[in-house]
């Protein structure tokens, strides 16, 4: 095993453990471990609301696609829609098979460039502008919907309020640093800094970057309807929760899973276990229990069923990924 593999392997190892840490933690609360089994029951037993749940999950990667289609046209790189759909379950599957996030962006990363080799500066820089604009609806999402909506009334003791608010501040000097960002690479500002800053800014690698997210700038329209595929994105995926908790018979409004699972996604995103299991139901179980009290078992179990939503078309893409395999077709 040569060191790349043996740090690789490191990783897997401790991100296991860290998901396995998580999930103990998180059902560790539940007082009664027998009503996680009778919820998942209860679940079943609404077909409606299963339904319901695969549906909203599969809308959410229509519109990753969509999202990442609009981005990579920016870019000049125009591809059929069934092949980036393709793909994005695909990256689905990896993110959920491997140590997260970043192999799915890999995979699709690695199989584009395949297809379009003159393009791998901008097809790499479209997958980190996708998580970007990602960033921008969930941070807008959770600004409206928890100081224009009264979540924020619902709160009722330090701790709650707390996090939101300290929540509030991330998400809005995020969504400022991505507008400066934006700005830092006008020509104008680019031709100022190779005169002022040359050691950083005559660098081929920055060079080409900058070049590359000015393509942005430019091309605004893509990124305009990319945000807006951004938006049924982030809201789709959002509803897969809310979909869990009716499942359980829960009345719980959209607008406060609207205003919790950008938070909840923030913190899942964090290296510290495989696809956020554990800390996403340690995470929603506290943020629904200070705004609604409903039970840990309840808010647990309403979790996975939302991640197992997701769940069901990541293990599609994997056997799309089997089939082109055995009909020894090429991937890309």
């Amino acid at each position: 095993m040569n060191q790349r593999h043996a740090k690789a392997l490191g990783l897997f190892l401790l991100k296991l453990a860290g998901t396995i840490g998580f999930l103990w933690w998180a059902l560790s609360q539940v007082d009664d471990k027998h009503s996680l089994g009778e919820n998942f029951k209860l679940a079943l037993h609404s077909p409606y609301w299963v339904v319901a749940g695969i549906g909203v999950a599969l809308v959410s990667l229509l519109a990753s696609a969509f999202r990442w289609s609009f981005l990579l046209r920016a870019q000049s790189v125009y591809q059929p829609f069934s092949y980036i759909f393709r793909l994005t379950l695909y990256g689905a599957f990896f993110n959920i098979a491997s140590l997260g996030g970043a192999a799915g962006d890999a995979a699709k990363i690695v199989l584009l460039c395949r297809r379009v080799p003159g393009k791998k500066v901008g097809i790499t820089m479209s997958v980190m502008v996708d998580h970007t604009v990602g960033f921008v609806s969930s941070s807008i999402i959770f600004l409206v919907f928890t100081w224009c909506f009264g979540v924020m009334d619902l709160l009722e003791d330090k701790a709650g309020k707390t996090v939101f608010i300290a929540a509030t501040w991330f998400q809005s000097v995020g969504l400022v640093g991505i507008l400066l960002s934006i700005f830092s690479c006008n020509p104008a500002l680019v031709s100022w800094g190779q005169r002022h800053l040359p050691l950083i800014t005559n660098n081929r690698w920055v060079s080409a970057i900058t070049t590359v997210l000015d393509l942005y700038r430019t091309g605004w329209k893509h990124v305009f309807f990319a945000l807006l595929a951004s938006f049924v994105l982030s809201i789709s995926f959002y509803l897969t929760f809310y979909v869990g908790l009716r499942a359980l018979d829960q009345p719980v409004s959209a607008t406060m899973i609207m205003a919790v699972m950008p938070i909840v996604d923030v913190i899942t995103a964090l290296p510290i276990s495989i696809s956020g299991l554990g800390v996403r139901e340690r995470t929603f179980d506290f943020l629904i229990g200070k705004l609604t009290g409903i039970p840990t078992t309840t808010a647990v179990t309403a979790s996975l069923i939302g991640f197992l939503f997701t769940l069901f078309w990541s293990l599609v893409g994997g056997l799309m990924i089997i089939s082109a395999r055995t009909s020894k077709k090429i991937i890309p």
